[in-house]
């Protein structure tokens, strides 16, 4: 598990994860269909453009799963051991070799564009179908879950004033024990170096069914961890500290989680694909900036 002190060299490979990782902004004075770089429409909506970001599988990956624990865990066996100790270890190049042990099919694959699947977690299992990244919980242990983490420095210190809405897509085809589906959004009531100040939980409902988990500064959470005051919505938590950013603080690059179970719970038989996730956020002009994984 990696600790506070991360060394620089691990955060040198998440430049190399993989290309699309800028959104193309635009007027948002337009109202013109756009058409991407790689000539796929896109929806409007607020009257402005964005670019797609494809960043999944397009073909079914250890369908069956498993498809691997995270990287070389502590507590358990995981996938590309040797390239992660050597990165980890300091070496800029070997950081390459560990970036592309990870995005590996034979591997998982555990890391798909932005997103780092089943990191620091284990006994889950993962699989891919055309438009989805799926979790699924098979086994009794309390710490069976999957945990995909969006790794995208852009929103690392961000005020949380220029946070405009984060939206998935899920299908949630089996229930079972625990907590189901959530999202994890961190926040830090000052860019200081803490791993989190405030840890505020959205959950979907825990029954079978589709839908789309929507996020914007007045949502209210299904629950807050220590130092949040409650659950207070991120407008409520930015009034009561000015200062306070997105993301963690402790060298890791993310701010947003999506789980499939919890800790300390029997989350045996829960099943949950994510798809279409977007973060929308304001730039020093006004102008909105949204990026789409899909």
């Amino acid at each position: 598990m990696w600790t506070k002190k991360t060394p620089l060299a691990a955060l040198l490979l998440i430049a190399r994860f993989g290309p699309g990782t800028e959104a193309k902004v635009r007027s948002p004075k337009s109202d013109k269909s756009p058409t991407s770089k790689a000539g796929k429409k896109v929806c409007l909506e607020y009257g402005f453009e964005t670019e797609v970001i494809a960043a999944g599988s397009t073909t079914p990956i250890g369908a069956s799963g498993p498809t691997g624990l995270g990287p070389c865990l502590a507590s358990s066996p995981g996938v590309c051991c040797t390239e992660g100790a050597a990165c980890f270890g300091g070496s800029p190049d070997a950081c390459d070799a560990y970036a592309a042990c990870l995005r590996d099919p034979a591997n998982g694959p555990v890391v798909v564009g932005d997103w780092w699947l089943q990191r620091d977690v284990s006994f889950g299992e993962i699989f891919f179908e055309e438009d989805a990244v799926c979790g699924e919980i098979t086994s009794t242990e309390k710490a069976s879950r999957t945990r995909f983490e969006l790794w995208d420095d852009t929103f690392l210190g961000m005020n949380l004033t220029l946070f405009k809405k984060f939206s998935v897509g899920y299908d949630f085809r089996s229930t079972g024990g625990g907590s189901g589906g959530y999202l994890n959004l961190y926040l830090r009531a000052t860019d200081n170096g803490n791993y989190y100040d405030c840890r505020l939980d959205f959950s979907i409902p825990n029954v079978v069914g589709t839908g789309t988990l929507v996020v914007t500064p007045e949502t209210v959470p299904s629950s807050g961890s220590s130092g949040c005051g409650g659950t207070p919505t991120i407008e409520q938590y930015h009034a009561d500290n000015p200062g306070a950013v997105m993301g963690v603080g402790n060298g890791e690059l993310y701010a947003f989680v999506l789980n499939t179970g919890s800790t300390n719970q029997d989350n045996s038989g829960q099943e949950i694909c994510w798809s279409d996730a977007s973060v929308q956020r304001y730039d020093e002009t006004g102008a909105i900036i949204v990026k789409t994984w899909e």
